[in-house]
């Protein structure tokens, strides 16, 4: 769904008012994602997790059968929202199940899973990508009821941890004292940001200004997306015994010059768009499992509010990406120099990573 909800929505609200309606639906998940502690510790996490589930089923099923642009837009921002506080609930398992001495490793495989089902979205999408949208929201739909029933089946007698006792919204204030997850959370939030404005406007780019079929968007993006299935595991594993500090400041540097150098390529070809957006999420990857692996090396089992945090960085980067983008478009000529901007943009990360000092780990 993610590569196409900016095409469904912008037919709606136009594209203009598309990056606005992102920003809406992005800090609604972020108000989720602030909430979510308390009704984890209530419910549980396997029980909260079902319920998110299906509510996210159902905001899918909407796109399918609803045609009014307000409930449209409504189950969208209710659909961001769930999916933030899904990946949440996935995160707080995980801790619960991981050791710190393996936490690279663990994380890295978690993350490789997740993105092989991202580059098997993209291959599915050669197959049906000549339907219409609602239909692939109708097979999304499908998807999230299989995997509402796996997780009733399947995640039974998870025994939850004693969760610190959580008052108001307070622990936000205790998150952003320590150094350590201030900068894991920066790092995450300019990686969702860069995740943000790649995802919205580079399918309008290639289907719009380009003139690429949804079809070869799709070989495109599956290419785009084998590395965070082929390294999060190797990076991971590298991690636990060098530290995050020179991969990270090596991830966002690749990221960095890739993404400038979308701007050079002229070729309306699949293999070009390809290549060089894979070595953009090569960047980002190496990114994504670094950043993962130093937060989660600075917090416990119970502090289930401080994932809470970091996790509402996807939602604030959905609100920035598009308030960034909307800014740019008032003073750049033509639509592809948002890449070279975005690319300059990402080079402020390894300033952040080079702030890790040896005794920060």
């Amino acid at each position: 769904m993610a590569y196409i909800n900016s095409t469904f929505i912008s037919s709606f609200v136009g594209e203009n008012m598309m990056g606005l309606t992102y920003a809406a639906a992005s800090l609604g998940s972020v108000f989720g994602i602030l909430a979510a502690p308390h009704a984890l510790k209530r419910l549980g996490a396997h029980k909260f997790l079902v319920l998110l589930i299906g509510l996210d089923a159902l905001s899918i099923l909407s796109f399918v059968l609803l045609q009014n642009t307000f409930f449209i837009i409504l189950a969208f921002i209710l659909g961001l929202s769930l999916n933030t506080m899904i990946v949440f609930t996935f995160d707080e398992l995980l801790k619960i199940l991981s050791k710190n001495s393996g936490m690279g490793k663990i994380r890295g495989i978690y993350l490789a899973i997740g993105s092989f089902a991202w580059v098997l979205s993209q291959i599915i999408m050669t197959w049906i990508g000549d339907l219409p949208l609602r239909a692939i929201y109708l097979v999304a739909f499908s998807l999230m009821t299989m995997l509402l029933i796996l997780s009733l089946a399947s995640l039974k007698g998870i025994t939850d941890p004693k969760y610190d006792n959580i008052r108001s919204f307070r622990y936000v204030k205790v998150f952003f004292r320590n150094k350590n997850l201030v900068r894991a959370y920066k790092m995450n939030l300019l990686l969702q940001t860069f995740f943000a404005v790649m995802v919205i406007y580079t399918p309008i780019y290639l289907s719009a200004h380009l003139g690429f079929s949804w079809k070869e968007i799709g070989q495109i993006f599956a290419v785009m997306l084998l590395p965070f299935v082929i390294l999060p595991f190797n990076v991971g594993r590298y991690e636990d015994k060098i530290g995050e500090k020179k991969m990270l400041m090596f991830g966002f540097c690749v990221a960095s010059i890739a993404t400038f150098f979308i701007f050079f390529i002229t070729k309306t070809e699949v293999w070009a768009w390809a290549l060089i957006l894979f070595l953009t999420r090569v960047g980002a990857s190496i990114v994504e499992i670094s950043s993962d692996t130093y937060f989660f090396k600075h917090i416990q089992p119970e502090n289930e509010e401080w994932v809470g945090v970091y996790r509402s960085a996807p939602g604030v980067g959905y609100i920035l990406g598009p308030l960034f983008a909307l800014v740019a478009f008032m003073f750049i000529p033509t639509f592809k120099f948002i890449f070279p901007l975005l690319g300059a943009l990402m080079l402020y990360g390894i300033y952040l990573a080079s702030t890790i000092k040896k005794g920060d780990i």
